[in-house]
């Protein structure tokens, strides 16, 4: 029972008129195959876990993504916007057991069916939706929208939302990264995957100087989100990414006493939501791109603009943070630091070193 439903979750999915229930025969088949060759290989085997094991991509490796790579590459921003609708549709579907999630699905209707241009100047929805419909990574629901058809092809879409918010280089480094990375290294107030990542979502921005700290901010959101969905922020204690916890995000960009950027974490006892990072951006002016002293005093302003702000005050329930400064601009990125606990939701915060001594 535990292998077919490893095999429904992962290759069913294909509707066919009202029917949710064609399999991809060739992922299936492989599935077997590999499943055989690891119990073959095991005395007592955990019949779960290689269950568990043998699930993957296969049959994304029977061809080459060049056409849907190129359209990403091109249209980086229009890609993340559609994409986050149709990871956001499947991820709830997922939680909550059921398909009753039409309001999420992205509507194509049959009249809008239609075949990408390769010199178009503008990015065309329905023509990317089309191509992904008749390439299997979509699936019809009824006549009227699409959805992503199972794991195996959501796994895809989250490779391919990464390459758009990360470039290519990054999002294949951030793939493989250690489960937990960045929440480990912000526990010790550590700064460099996030200035890592600072840089690649810049680097998919297109290059033109007059970006304000909001739109760093807005970009820098959505990298947080692509690797969070890579467990990149799941506490090392949890055996999976919990979809139910993908970091979330407040935005607010404008207005007196409101940074720019706040996600809520796993604090280092594995309580969601305990730990919060602060984020407040500063834009490097382009004549002082070449001056490192310069960079880090705006990183810094960042940091204490944070403490001066009190910006900490809608942190309710949190019980650890992390205030965290960066000046940015083009691939230039600084970032600084500083860690806070406090033992109980009415005491004050306290500056520490470090986070990671207990709970770890």
């Amino acid at each position: 029972m535990f292998i077919m439903d490893q095999i429904r979750e992962w290759y069913n999915g294909y509707f066919i008129g009202r029917f949710k229930g064609k399999y991809n025969p060739w992922s299936v088949s492989s599935y077997i195959e590999t499943l055989c060759a690891l119990l073959s290989n095991q005395d007592t085997p955990d019949i779960k876990e290689i269950a568990r094991s043998a699930a993957r991509k296969y049959w994304v490796t029977t061809g080459t993504t060049e056409m849907v790579d190129a359209q990403i590459d091109r249209y980086p921003s229009e890609f993340i916007h559609m994409a986050k609708r149709l990871l956001y549709n499947y991820e709830t579907a997922v939680l909550k057991h059921t398909e009753e999630h039409e309001e999420t699905h992205i509507i194509l209707n049959t009249a809008q069916l239609n075949l990408i241009v390769q010199d178009t100047d503008h990015f065309s929805e329905s023509a990317f939706l089309t191509m992904c419909l008749y390439s299997g990574y979509l699936t019809r629901r009824l006549s009227t929208s699409v959805c992503i058809p199972n794991h195996e092809v959501y796994r895809v879409w989250l490779d391919m939302f990464a390459r758009a918010v990360l470039g290519s280089n990054m999002a294949d480094s951030s793939i493989n990264y250690e489960r937990g990375a960045l929440l480990k290294e912000l526990w010790q107030g550590k700064t460099k995957i996030l200035k890592d990542l600072a840089i690649s979502s810049h680097s998919v921005l297109s290059n033109h100087n007059e970006y304000l700290e909001k739109d760093y901010a807005n970009h820098f959101a959505n990298t947080i989100v692509a690797v969070s969905r890579f467990g990149m922020l799941t506490h090392p204690n949890q055996k999976s990414v919990q979809l139910s916890e993908i970091v979330p995000i407040r935005e607010n960009h404008t207005g007196v006493g409101k940074c720019d950027y706040i996600m809520r974490l796993h604090s280092t006892h594995n309580q969601a939501n305990q730990l919060a990072a602060i984020v407040e951006f500063k834009l490097i002016e382009k004549t002082k791109r070449g001056n490192p002293a310069h960079h880090q005093q705006l990183a810094q302003r960042g940091l204490d603009q944070i403490a001066k702000c009190d910006y900490s005050t809608c942190l309710v329930g949190c019980l650890e943070r992390i205030d965290v400064g960066i000046a940015i601009g083009s691939n230039v990125v600084e970032a600084v630091s500083k860690l806070y606990r406090r033992k109980n939701t009415d005491s004050p915060w306290e500056e520490v070193d470090t986070l990671a001594d207990v709970g770890c």
